[in-house]
Formats: structure tokens, C-alpha cells, sequence
């Protein structure tokens, strides 16, 4: 894998690329990092890279302004951030974060960070598959936003399209849960990637859509944000 840093601070940088390169030796994985100080430089060579480590805490363009060009970007690359703010956790679900390294438990928590990320990886990858009018439809999982039921049939909301299959929602649940997809209502299974916030009684969605949430899966979707994230 390809790893970017992005930290300001020179000294932490030098000593955070050595302990993932090593990390990622001791784990098998073959890897190479890039270390930047500043995130416009970063941004300029998002293409080479995999996988970001990003600051929160930067002078000039900040982590947060640079996590939110990363996720307007075309190539979706996940963020993990490298912060001594436990608070930030839940403010900054709205840029997708693949999981949170703190600073002062860098040792602890690196490896479990590096696996997780190279499982993820290799699952992007992954294709759903499922009958769509006949036909045989794979799809990243990925690229799928959401999927809901809408009268008697099934469908499946990616970035590009709608498709249809009969697949039960029951079945698709049991197969996808183990991906980041959780049930948020009786009617949609939603990408945990994609959602934004989660408000009272709705989620809002990286693209901007709005989807129920029933009242009884609240407290399941906001622990399957914070597993998906890596947080604690």
C-alpha cells in the first residue's frame, strides 16, 4: 500500500514514518510512505497514494479543509486522523474518516490501524452481485450509497445509477453487514461510508440526501459509526 502523511510538524513526521514503515513490516505488508507538510502539497499527488494519515491541527489549509477536498475528490481514499482531540471523533463523521490514531497512544493503537486498513484495501475491491431484471449485476460495494425497498422491488443507489433486483432486504442486510452497511429502517440498508450525520430522526448522506432513520436503530447506527471508524 501507499501511504501519505500530512503533518506539519517536521520532527513528528520523521518519527511517524518510521514507526508505519516498520509497523507494516512487522504485519507483513508491503508499503511505502511519503510525508508532507502542508496539505496543498498533499493534495497536488492524491492520485499516488492509497491512504492519508492527515493532521487535524494545521496552519494554512487544515486537516478538516483538507479532508473535505479529499472526499469531494475523484478518487475516494480513506482518512485516517492523526489528532490528540478525543472530541473530534463524532464532528468529524461528516468526512467519512476510516478510523483516528491518537497522537499520545501512537504505539498501542498503530497495528490494529495498519490491519484494518489493509483488510479494507483489499475489500474495496469487493463486487456485490445480484439479478437485475435477468440480467447479472456486480457492483462495487463501494460505490453503493445505499439500497432500499420501493413498493416491490429492491433498489440498489449507487453514485452513477439505480438498480433494481427482488433480493429480499433481509437477505442483502445478512450478507453486507459484515462491509459497513447497517439497517438504518425497515426500508434502507445505508453505507456507513457515506453518511454525513445522523440527525433525530433522519441521515443525511455525503451527496446530500436525506433518509429516515427509525428511532429504534439510533443507538445501532451511531455504534457502527464509531466501529467502522476505529474510534474509542
Amino acid at each position: 500500500m501507499k501511504i501519505a502523511i500530512c503533518d506539519d510538524e517536521r520532527i513528528f513526521t520523521d518519527i511517524f514514518r518510521e514507526k508505519l514503515e516498520m509497523t507494516a513490516e512487522k504485519c507483513g505488508i508491503e508499503c511505502t510512505v511519503s510525508a508532507f507538510l502542508n496539505g496543498a502539497e498533499m493534495i497536488s499527488m492524491l492520485n499516488r497514494f492509497d491512504a492519508v494519515f492527515l493532521d487535524v491541527d494545521m496552519p494554512g489549509l487544515s486537516g478538516e479543509e483538507t479532508a473535505e477536498y479529499i472526499i469531494g475528490s475523484e478518487k475516494t481514499l480513506p482518512i485516517i486522523f492523526v489528532t490528540n482531540h478525543d472530541d473530534f471523533v463524532f464532528s468529524s463523521f461528516r468526512y467519512r474518516p476510516f478510523g483516528f490514531l491518537r497522537k499520545r497512544y501512537i504505539d498501542s493503537e498503530l497495528e490494529d490501524i495498519i490491519k484494518r486498513l489493509d483488510k479494507y484495501l483489499a475489500e474495496i475491491e469487493r463486487c456485490y452481485t445480484f439479478n437485475s431484471h435477468n440480467k447479472l449485476i456486480s457492483v462495487r460495494l463501494n460505490d453503493i450509497n445505499y439500497i432500499e425497498v420501493y413498493g416491490h422491488e429492491t433498489l440498489v443507489h449507487t453514485a452513477n445509477a439505480v438498480l433494481t433486483t427482488s433480493k429480499a432486504l433481509f437477505t442483502i442486510e445478512k450478507e453486507l453487514s459484515e462491509y459497513g452497511f447497517i439497517r438504518t429502517h425497515k426500508s434502507y440498508i445505508v453505507n456507513t461510508r457515506y453518511i454525513f450525520s445522523v440527525e433525530r430522526n433522519s441521515i443525511i448522506l455525503s451527496n446530500g440526501e436525506n433518509l429516515p432513520v427509525s428511532r429504534t436503530k439510533l443507538t445501532d447506527v451511531k455504534q457502527m459509526m464509531i466501529k467502522f471508524t476505529g474510534a474509542n
